[in-house]
């Protein structure tokens, strides 16, 4: 008898082991993996900090709801963050971790074009989709598996240079860019074909390298041509260095950027007041499901989001409706999703996927005035 009892014990363990293993098995299948690679070390910290907050707004907001669901059963979205350190070989290699060892099917982030393309070349390898919420370089078009949010560099040029010829009275510009950046360098050449191409002038042309502090040669230059307008397609902190010192040179005219400006940080420093650059989204703005998203967020995290965060919640959340529409967690299912679902509405506007990855999308134009954010026009290139 006692040998019976022992019996059926270790046949209902095995049982109960079984069950649990295969509890395990079942949870570990249920889940939909999203790698989010984001500099998070380093004077650019805080794209990073705005990016992941982002991610995790909207995989919170969807586990909340019970997952994504995928041909009828639901997963739960579990992020693995990554840093880039701003750095393109540590972006390759933590994406290269991201795809191989925590086998996520899609990676989004990276906020800079360098680091941007470092991410596209790995997933390009590994046919893993990548959504990039503000990456603006065209070299990033040449990846299949790759995706962007925001505007392209030919758009933005092209809008800038359309820009500065109705609104601003088509004045005299000259350029300051950073010639070892593919984002910096791509649009200023862009933006100098186009307003040349409308009539416009380009009076100097000026570069830098990146390590560079000090760019008064190029700005005295640039004050020397007669130029009304300083157009700077650079980061936030190389911009702020770059107009205290053309303003201490003697620059007056208009400031002219782009979406690599960080309008939370600019617009309380009176040296940006009545500037312009190219935005994607602001707080107000009168898009479906827009006051929603700002007053959550808000409420979730304890402050307004940012152009950024807006832009990273639109990719995973488009991210999340091409996995529905493919039914599985198939990295190359998702891309073909990607490519054929139908126009995305998001908290930045409505927006299709082109089969090359970039969006068609209306350009904002934002000012500051009195310290707050302001749209000035929308280009509409269509």
């Amino acid at each position: 008898m006692k040998i019976y009892r022992v019996a059926l014990v270790l046949l209902v363990s095995v049982f109960i082991l079984g069950l649990c293993f295969g509890c395990v098995d079942k949870k570990s299948a249920e889940e939909f993996k999203v790698g989010v690679v984001a500099v998070t070390s380093g004077e650019l910290f805080r794209k990073g900090t705005y990016i992941i907050t982002a991610a995790r707004y909207g995989a919170e907001k969807v586990n909340r709801a019970g997952g994504v669901e995928l041909a009828g059963e639901q997963y739960k979205v579990k992020l693995f963050p990554a840093d880039s350190n701003a750095d393109p070989e540590i972006a390759a290699k933590a994406a290269t971790r991201l795809i191989e060892k925590d086998k996520v099917s899609a990676i989004v982030g990276a906020s800079g074009s360098k680091v941007a393309l470092a991410v596209a070349q790995v997933c390009e390898e590994h046919k893993v989709p990548f959504i990039t919420p503000v990456a603006g370089t065209n070299k990033l078009t040449g990846y299949k598996y790759s995706f962007r949010v925001s505007y392209t560099n030919t758009v933005q040029g092209e809008a800038l240079a359309r820009f500065a010829k109705n609104d601003l009275g088509q004045k005299d510009v000259g350029v300051l860019f950073a010639s070892d950046s593919p984002y910096s360098a791509e649009l200023a050449r862009f933006f100098k074909e186009d307003y040349i191409k409308g009539g416009g002038k380009v009076v100097s042309f000026q570069s830098y390298v990146t390590g560079e502090r000090d760019s008064s040669n190029q700005l005295k230059k640039i004050i020397e041509s007669g130029a009304q307008i300083l157009f700077l397609p650079n980061n936030t902190k190389k911009v702020q260095l770059q107009v205290a010192q053309a303003r201490k040179l003697g620059f007056k005219g208009i400031l002219m950027g782009s979406d690599s400006w960080d309008p939370i940080e600019l617009r309380r420093n009176a040296l940006f007041r009545n500037s312009y650059y190219t935005d994607h989204w602001i707080p107000g703005l009168p898009i479906e499901g827009a006051a929603e998203f700002e007053k959550d967020y808000k409420k979730a995290n304890g402050v307004e989001p940012t152009e950024l965060e807006a832009l990273t919640y639109d990719a995973v959340m488009s991210l999340f409706a091409s996995a529905k529409i493919a039914g599985t967690t198939d990295p190359v299912a998702i891309h073909d999703a990607l490519v054929d679902m139908p126009p995305f509405h998001g908290v930045t506007g409505t927006f299709d996927y082109n089969n090359n990855g970039d969006p068609d999308k209306d350009v904002i134009i934002s000012t500051f005035r009195d310290g707050h954010i302001a749209v000035q026009d929308i280009i509409d290139l269509q």
